[in-house]
């Protein structure tokens, strides 16, 4: 009998497993970097195979973050999920005070998520290996992604507050209250950190004490994060603009109406920013030449940015299609289905193209 007692609790036992101790990438910035280029060396030519499927939740919310071997993605059943991308295997899930609605971020060893419950949420600093909470500073409702840099951890709240907290222990290096609710994420740049508000305000705040250096209105309401290079940043209006503005002055540097609102953070590649609207007009600007910018018409709905490759440009429409198309006549190189509504854009990472559907799937193709 206990021989039998003993095995059965061998085979009952649950499966542990882990995520890396360390991998060599990190994903500080929503979509990746501040150009939102990850995949913009990578080159898909054919329409790309089904690899495996994965449904770690009810619903998925902000984008994936993405590291060598592994994939970070936050709930709405305020689940925060590892997986494996060579399997989708779900290597570690921890359960949270609320809902992640900005998608987490990724050091070498450590995962960061933010949750949206008002006025409760909290910043969560997690173990990449086991998933285990090392520290979590309550922030109030934070619905944008947050950014992250070498010393600081910056987050902007519903509430108009943002603030700074220490990336090894949480600590709030300062707090700062601005006038509307920050919706998308603040940009760090090197004259200090951007931060769009729904006041149609702009800010730039000193990074290491959040002291506000000025203050511009925005050209309209921004609900996606803004692409950057190193001396411009590039923002999207829900009322149709497209524009560029200096980090160091929130000057205007020149501005597009391209006639229908952009609900999806705009992206840099080759030296050209691509947008797309609501309305599926994808939108090219030479930046040395922005008069010249271009557009076509894809003829879909999306809500999610572009996400170039070095042969074409991945747009997601609201129904679960995804194509591959040439930026200058929009003609299709490709397409995949998947069932459901794409919020966010397509990744192209380590050979797979991974999309986030809105019923809780995972989806990978090679």
């Amino acid at each position: 009998m206990t021989v039998l007692c003993t095995v059965n609790a061998i085979a009952c036992a649950p499966v542990i497993r882990h995520g890396p101790a360390s991998q060599p990438v990190t994903w500080p910035v929503y979509l990746g970097s501040p150009a939102h280029d990850r995949s913009a060396a990578t080159r898909i030519d054919v329409a790309p195979k089904p690899g495996w499927h994965s449904s770690p939740g009810r619903e998925i919310r902000g984008a994936p973050a993405a590291g060598k071997g592994v994939l970070a993605v936050g709930t709405t059943d305020k689940l925060v999920v590892l997986l494996g991308t060579d399997s989708g295997q779900v290597l570690w899930d921890h359960r949270v005070n609320g809902t992640i609605r900005g998608g987490p971020l990724l050091t070498d060893s450590l995962v960061y998520v933010a949750t949206e419950e008002s006025p409760s949420g909290r910043v969560y600093a997690l173990e990449m290996r086991t998933g285990k909470v090392l520290w979590d500073t309550r922030t109030g409702s934070v619905a944008a992604a947050m950014s992250l840099t070498k010393d600081r951890l910056f987050a902007g709240a519903e509430s108009g507050i943002v603030m700074a907290l220490d990336p090894d222990t949480g600590g709030v290096l300062w707090r700062r209250q601005l006038t509307g609710a920050v919706r998308a994420a603040p940009v760090p740049t090197s004259a200090g950190l951007v931060v769009i508000t729904t006041s149609d305000s702009l800010y730039l705040l000193d990074p290491a004490t959040g002291a506000v250096r000025r203050r511009r209105g925005a050209p309209g309401p921004v609900l996606a994060t803004p692409a950057a290079d190193s001396a411009h940043i590039y923002l999207g209006t829900v009322t149709g603009i497209l524009a560029d503005v200096d980090p160091a002055t929130l000057d205007t540097v020149w501005t597009r109406n391209v006639g229908a609102g952009i609900y999806g953070a705009p992206a840099i590649a080759r030296d050209t920013l691509f947008a797309v609207t609501r309305a599926g007009r994808l939108v090219s600007v030479p930046l040395a030449t922005p008069a010249a910018a271009h557009e076509v018409d894809l003829n879909l709905v999306t809500v999610a940015g572009p996400t170039p490759l070095a042969n074409g440009v991945v747009v997601a429409d609201v129904g679960g299609v995804v194509r591959c198309v040439d930026p200058g006549t929009g003609a299709e190189h490709w397409r995949v289905t998947i069932p459901g509504r794409i919020d966010e854009p397509p990744l192209v990472w380590e050979g797979l193209l991974i999309l986030i559907g809105s019923r809780g799937q995972v989806v990978s193709y090679k």
